[in-house]
C-alpha cells in the first residue's frame, strides 16, 4: 500500500489493471455450452416452446394424411401446453382452431369462428358489464363498510364480515373485482390497528425487505379466497361457470336445461356457503389461535378497548366520506336487482316463466329459445341509455340560455371507462375452447370417442372414487394455469368418461367445472391471488400456507355436494 501510495502513476495502473481482471474474469472464460444453454433457456424458453413444440408434437399423427382425430388430439394438445405455460399470451392461442381446423378439413372456417361468438359469450360480456356499473357507481365500496360496522371490530369479527361480505359481492361481479374492492379496506383497517401499536402490517424478510405480517396475510388471503369461492354462487360468478355450463350444452343441445339461473344457485350456494365457513374457521385457528389461547398467533389478535374504537372511527369516517346514496347508485341497485330477477323467473321450472310465455306465444317447442344473455344484455342496454342522475329535470325549470347544461350526463354504465378495462381477451379463450369441443365430438374426428375407449377402465371403480379422483386432478391443474383453459380442456375429457362408464355426463361436468375455480394456494393461479401478492407483498410460501387447508376442505365440501346434494337438485343424475 506504501508503494502506491508514494507513486500516483502506479495508483493508475493498478487501478486499470484491477477493471480489466474484473470484466475479464476467469469465471467467464469457463462459461461451458452447458451454461450458455441454461441462460439462453432461462431467457427464452417461451420462444423455443413455441418453436419446438409443435414439432415435437408431431408423433401424434400415426398416419399419413394424419386422421381427423389425430389433427384434433394435435390441436388440443398444443393448445393446452401453451395455456398451461402461458409462453404466448391466452387469447392468442386460442385463435390456433380457427387456423388449424378448416386447413385440415376437420371444420369449416364459418363453423369455427360462430364458435366465438354465442350466447355463453354474450352472457360473459353482460355480467361484465353489470359488474362494471356498481363498481363505477362505488356501491360496493358502500355495502362493505356498512357491513363492517354493522358486525363489529375485533378481528374475529372483521375477518368474518370481510370474508362473507367479499364473498356474497362474488357472486355477482368477477372475482379479481370483487379482490380488488377489498384491499385499500384492509389497508384502512390494519393501518389503524397499527398505528395503534397493536400489529404491524409488514414484518423484515430475510434480505432485509419488507413483507406481510401474518395478521395481514391472513386478511388480505381471506379477500381472495373468499372471491373465489363465491365465484361459485351463480352463472356470472365467474367466467368458468360459463364455460362448463355452455360445454354440456354443446354436447347435448337436445337434454332439459339443467343448469338454469334458479337451479345453478340452489345447487351451488349452500355448499359455497360451507365452504367459506370452513375457510373463515381454518384462518381463525391458524393465525388468530382459536381454539389455542395460548399460542403466540392468539397474543398476536389480541385488541384492545381503544383499538376496537379507533377501527370504529376509522369506518365511520369512510363512510361519512362516501356519503349519502346517491341516485346513480339506486339505478344501478334497481337495474342490477331487475336482471337478477329475470335471470331466475325465465324459465323457473316451477312456474311458467317469462321466457316460457314468450315461446308459447310465438308457438316454438324449444324452451331453450330465450337465453338469459337476452335479458342480461337488455339490462345492460338500459344502463347505458339512462342518466346517472335526475338534474335533467332542471331542462324544465331553465328561465334563460345558461340555466340549460352544457355538457351530457353521465349513463349509469359508462361506455368509454368500461372499455378501457374490459379484458376482451377472454371471448377468444372461451371461443376456442368451444371450438375445441365441438371438433372434438363431430362425425369426422369422433376424438371424444377416441378418448373414451382409453377412459373404459374406471368403469370398475365407485362412482364417488372417480368422482373425488376428477375433482383432485383438476384442483391440482387449476393452481397452475389459467382457470377457464383448465375447464376448456378438463371438462369435455370427464364427460366423456361418464359417457363410457355409462353415467350421467352433467355430474361429471360439474365436478371437474366447479373445482377448475379452486385455484387458492399458488399465486398465478388467478388474478385475486396476484393482486393481493403484489399490493401487500404476500411470499408465495405464505399464500401457499394460508390456501392449503382451504384447498383440502374445498375438495372435501365439494365432493360431498356433487355425491349427495347434487342428486337432490337433479334427480335425473342417477338415470
Amino acid at each position: 500500500m506504501a508503494e502506491y501510495a508514494s507513486d500516483p502513476d502506479n495508483i493508475s495502473e493498478n487501478i486499470g489493471r484491477n477493471e480489466e481482471e474484473d470484466q475479464f474474469s476467469p469465471d467467464d472464460e469457463l462459461l461451458t455450452i452447458k451454461k450458455k444453454f441454461i441462460y439462453y433457456f432461462c431467457f427464452h424458453w417461451r420462444g423455443l416452446i413455441c418453436t419446438f413444440l409443435p414439432i415435437i408434437l408431431i408423433p401424434i399423427q400415426l398416419s399419413f394424411p394424419p386422421k381427423g382425430y389425430e389433427m384434433c388430439a394435435y390441436t388440443l394438445e398444443l393448445m393446452a401446453i401453451f395455456w398451461v405455460t402461458e409462453c404466448i399470451p391466452l387469447a392468442v392461442t386460442s385463435f390456433l382452431p380457427v387456423v388449424i381446423f378448416p386447413l385440415t378439413g376437420i371444420m369449416s372456417t364459418a363453423e369455427t369462428c360462430a364458435c366465438y361468438m354465442n350466447d355463453s359469450i354474450m352472457m360473459f360480456l353482460a355480467s361484465m358489464w353489470l359488474a362494471y356499473a356498481i363498481e363505477q357507481s362505488g356501491l360496493h365500496i358502500r355495502l362493505a363498510h356498512h357491513v363492517i360496522r354493522c358486525v363489529g371490530y375485533s378481528h374475529y369479527k372483521l375477518l368474518f364480515s370481510m370474508s362473507f361480505t367479499t364473498m356474497f359481492v362474488s357472486i355477482w361481479i368477477t372475482n379479481t373485482a370483487a379482490t380488488t374492492m377489498m384491499v385499500p379496506i384492509n389497508f384502512a383497517i390494519l393501518k389503524v390497528f397499527e398505528d395503534q401499536n397493536l400489529l404491524q402490517i409488514y414484518d423484515e424478510g430475510s434480505h432485509g425487505e419488507k413483507v406481510a405480517s401474518d395478521i395481514a396475510t391472513c386478511y388480505f388471503c381471506a379477500a381472495t379466497l373468499s372471491a373465489s369461492i363465491g365465484g361459485i354462487g351463480s352463472l356470472v360468478g365467474t367466467a368458468t361457470n360459463l364455460v362448463f355450463k355452455e360445454l354440456f350444452t354443446r354436447l347435448y343441445p337436445d337434454a332439459p336445461e339443467y343448469l338454469s339461473f334458479p337451479k345453478f344457485s340452489a345447487f351451488t350456494i349452500p355448499f359455497m356457503v360451507i365452504m367459506e365457513l370452513f375457510c373463515y374457521l381454518y384462518l381463525i385457528i391458524v393465525y388468530f389461535g382459536y381454539l389455542r389461547p395460548k399460542s403466540k398467533a392468539a397474543r398476536n389478535a389480541e385488541i384492545t378497548e381503544s383499538g376496537m374504537e379507533a377501527a370504529k372511527q376509522a369506518v365511520e369516517e369512510k363512510i361519512k366520506e362516501i356519503g349519502s346514496v346517491t341516485t346513480w347508485e339506486i339505478f344501478v341497485l334497481i337495474l342490477f336487482t331487475g336482471a337478477i330477477l329475470l335471470f331466475f323467473s325465465r324459465s323457473p321450472q316451477i312456474f311458467v316463466g317469462w321466457g316460457d310465455a314468450i315461446s308459447n306465444y310465438f308457438g316454438i317447442e324449444d324452451v331453450k329459445f330465450v337465453r338469459d344473455s337476452a335479458a342480461a344484455i337488455f339490462v345492460v342496454f338500459l344502463m347505458l341509455l339512462i342518466p346517472s342522475s335526475l338534474k335533467f329535470y332542471d331542462n324544465f325549470r331553465a328561465k334563460a340560455y345558461e340555466d340549460f347544461p352544457d355538457k351530457q350526463l353521465p349513463s349509469v354504465l359508462l361506455w368509454d371507462k368500461m372499455n378501457e378495462v374490459m379484458p376482451y381477451s377472454f371471448m377468444f379463450l372461451l371461443g376456442g375452447g368451444f371450438a375445441l369441443s365441438k371438433a372434438a365430438k363431430s362425425d369426422y374426428t369422433d376424438l371424444n370417442g377416441k378418448i373414451g375407449n382409453i377412459l373404459k377402465n374406471f368403469k370398475y371403480l365407485p362412482n364417488p372414487l372417480v368422482l373425488l379422483l376428477i375433482i383432485i386432478v383438476t384442483v391440482f391443474i387449476t393452481n397452475f394455469a389459467s382457470n377457464v383453459a383448465v375447464c376448456n380442456v378438463i371438462v369435455p375429457i370427464a364427460m366423456q368418461l361418464a359417457r363410457e362408464i355409462n353415467r350421467s355426463p352433467l355430474w361429471y361436468n360439474l365436478a371437474a367445472g366447479l373445482s377448475s375455480s379452486y385455484a387458492f394456494c399458488v399465486p398465478v393461479g388467478t388474478p385475486g391471488n396476484l393482486i393481493v401478492q403484489g399490493a401487500a407483498n404476500i411470499p408465495s410460501s405464505k399464500m401457499i400456507k394460508a390456501g392449503i387447508g382451504v384447498t383440502f376442505s374445498s375438495i372435501f365440501v365439494t365432493w360431498l355436494a356433487v355425491c349427495f346434494w347434487a342428486p337432490i337438485i337433479w334427480p335425473d343424475l342417477s338415470t
